[in-house]
């Protein structure tokens, strides 16, 4: 046993005494941060680089000798990590600051400059604490780390001073509108990916901590950062090297806008992953014996209040750049189609209609009966229904009273009477006249007028089940759009496929063309 006891001695010894020489570098930046916390010009970019390259080094070296389940080594390993993060953070943040300059944005309601500098302020306080918790840690470890001494030298002024000519050869590409209105289109439809609307929507002032994680997670961030670094790459790979940005400069504004929105939910993805991971209740009750770089309030209300907020604001210009960008080169047309089945534009098919308008980011109208309605709003096409059923009621009595069966005094009993017209619905239902929802068809409640005819007395029948949503009309309605080619062409197969319904209101699959409409979020 003391033999045992004394190998696990001489290795533990031995670890301290490799982990004593693999801290330096680290331990170095450290003090280096702590002597320079009075200069303008620290954090300098060159100094974070180091940070993280140090501190990713050493965390992993940590790691490998067990620190993550080791009482005294998990606090200084998890102030290793914090290191590493923060470093990353800031970097990304002083880009943001720098990129503001050049990057080409439209004005948005807030000044982000002024809050970039504010954060920047607060990250290197937070760097300060991190670099006097590592030193703290490390002795407590058993790490000589107050006795290290600085090499690193001082951070200067990154201020660019100019930019180089741009002399290269572009490619001229021809087809100008096809490049645009594909880029706006593909912002747009990211602009409603359920991911990205769950988590660059405004949440309520104070109680940050109830949208994490749900909405705000560290996957979902992940995504949106990775679907807008997608496209910031796309844009780079078959714009940038052409003419295009000369023959519309609004593409400038847009990769602006994407690559901000990019680097903003970077700075998001890692303070979530910091806070989820290291300060929320699911991290380890030993993570409580270090001190974090500041409060968990305070780094949700910097989650909520920077990237997402600025994400949010850039998102919301763009979206109405894009749609500007596509009104300027679509080709206009004019498709007539069939009303849903199941009763009229509700719901479903009224969503359904918006989100293809959505998708391609242009105005469609659609007429009925000498009314306009604005296409890209559900609640606008709902208002179509009044009309449709107008359309409907007319039809039917129109219909009844062409029968002069029908349209003779009826001398038999109030039951003779009820009796009749429900003979009559199941005649005009196996003629495909009217479809039942509700097989019961009790009429007996209603007043009937003694002198009405028997096509009076069914027609307020009729409309009394349509009321009440147990019967519906069916009939040759057309509605008029007008508005982008393209969202046409798909309105025409979304009518095709009964608007998503069948005429019962069951849904039904839609066609490959119009999957994307399962990809936007619900209204």
């Amino acid at each position: 046993m003391a033999l045992f006891q004394s190998r696990r001695d001489k290795e533990q010894a031995a670890v301290l005494a490799d982990l004593s020489v693999q801290s330096v570098p680290l331990l170095e930046l450290c003090h280096f941060a702590i002597a320079s916390v009075e200069k303008p010009a620290f954090p300098c970019r060159h100094y974070l680089s180091h940070l993280h390259r140090e501190a990713t080094r050493l965390e992993e070296m940590l790691d490998h000798y067990g620190a993550q389940t080791n009482s005294i080594w998990f606090p200084y390993r998890e102030s290793v990590a914090a290191a590493k993060l923060f470093s990353s953070v800031t970097y990304a943040i002083k880009h943001i600051k720098s990129a503001l300059d050049h990057y080409n944005l439209m004005s948005i309601e807030s000044d982000c400059k002024i809050r970039t500098d504010a954060v920047l302020a607060s990250m290197t306080g937070a760097l300060i604490s991190i670099s006097h918790n590592i030193i703290n840690q490390a002795t407590l470890c058993g790490i000589p780390a107050k006795s290290v001494v600085s090499t690193f030298k001082p951070c200067t002024d990154e201020k660019l001073i100019g930019r180089l000519a741009a002399d290269r050869t572009v490619r001229h590409i021809a087809n100008v509108g096809e490049f645009v209105v594909s880029l706006a289109t593909k912002f747009l439809n990211l602009s409603e990916d359920r991911d990205v609307r769950a988590v660059l929507r405004e949440p309520p002032t104070g109680e940050f901590a109830a949208y994490v994680p749900d909405p705000i997670s560290e996957e979902r961030l992940r995504i949106v950062e990775s679907r807008f670094h997608n496209l910031q790459s796309l844009y780079d790979t078959y714009i940038f090297e052409s003419d295009i940005e000369q023959q519309n400069t609004d593409l400038r504004y847009l990769r602006g806008h994407i690559s901000a929105i990019y680097h903003l939910a970077e700075t998001a993805t890692n303070l979530a992953h910091y806070y989820i991971r290291h300060m929320s209740p699911l991290r380890r009750a030993t993570s409580e014996a270090m001190q974090f770089p500041m409060s968990a309030n305070a780094l949700l209300a910097l989650l909520f209040e920077y990237p997402l907020y600025f994400s949010r604001l850039y998102l919301e210009s763009a979206v109405q750049l894009c749609r500007k960008m596509i009104r300027s080169y679509s080709v206009q047309a004019e498709i007539e189609v069939p009303i849903p089945n199941y009763r009229g534009f509700h719901v479903r098919p009224s969503t359904l209609v918006a989100g293809v308008v959505a998708h391609y980011g242009s105005e469609v109208t659609m007429s009925l009966d000498k009314q306009q309605y604005n296409a890209a709003l559900p609640l606008d096409l709902f208002r179509a229904n009044e009309a449709i059923n107008a359309v409907k009621r007319r039809h039917i009595a129109d219909m009844l009273c062409q029968d002069p069966e029908l349209n003779r005094p009826f001398e038999g009993s109030d039951e003779e009477r009820v009796r009749e017209i429900q003979l009559l619905l199941m005649r005009l239902m196996s003629e495909k006249r009217v479809v039942v929802y509700d097989s019961s068809l009790e009429v007996d409640d209603l007043d009937f007028s003694g002198d009405a005819t028997l096509a009076e007395s069914a027609t307020h029948c009729i409309r009394h089940l349509v009321s009440v949503a147990k019967m519906d009309v069916i009939s040759n309605i057309m509605v008029q759009f007008k508005g982008d080619s393209r969202a046409l062409r798909d309105l025409e197969i979304l009518a095709a496929h009964g608007y998503g319904e069948d005429e019962l209101g069951n849904n039904v699959v839609l066609p490959e063309e119009l999957a994307y409409l399962s990809r936007q979020s619900p209204p």
